[in-house]
């Protein structure tokens, strides 16, 4: 999950405002930002004798306050941005990632003020990787 939210700190849109899972609101001043959370976590094959392959879900939550008619070429552009990151380093840097792929976006949630309103988009991605079935974190 650090690799992941790395990889998404530093973008033109977003530039730092990147937290991890906290769940808060985030405030009109501190966007357009990002919030990286863990979803579920799945074993692939469970039968697999020394090494398991598991599918982990990441949501990226992106969060803007803007004019009702930019949101969604906001929240487009934020997307790409994502996306270009991700795809550039597709493996997190990470040796026991096999890929990342992205599984697609939620809706975005608007509500408050209608002329410059709250809104919400997920980015939706699948990371492969591969551990030890004696040793988790190997």
């Amino acid at each position: 999950m650090a690799a992941m939210q790395a990889l998404v700190t530093g973008l033109a849109t977003t530039g730092t405002r990147v937290d991890r899972g906290r769940g808060e609101p985030i405030p009109e001043g501190s966007t357009p930002a990002l919030r990286v959370a863990m979803g579920a976590d799945t074993i692939v094959e469970p039968w697999a004798h020394q090494l398991l392959d598991s599918d982990l879900d990441v949501t990226v939550e992106a969060f803007v306050h803007d004019s009702a008619a930019n949101v969604e070429t906001l929240f487009n552009q934020i997307r790409k941005e994502v996306n270009i990151a991700l795809v550039a380093d597709y493996t997190l840097g990470l040796a026991f990632v096999h890929a990342i792929v992205e599984l697609g976006a939620i809706r975005p949630q608007v509500s408050g003020d209608l002329a410059k309103p709250a809104a919400a988009m997920e980015l939706q991605y699948r990371v492969r990787y591969r551990r030890s079935r004696l040793d988790p974190s190997a």
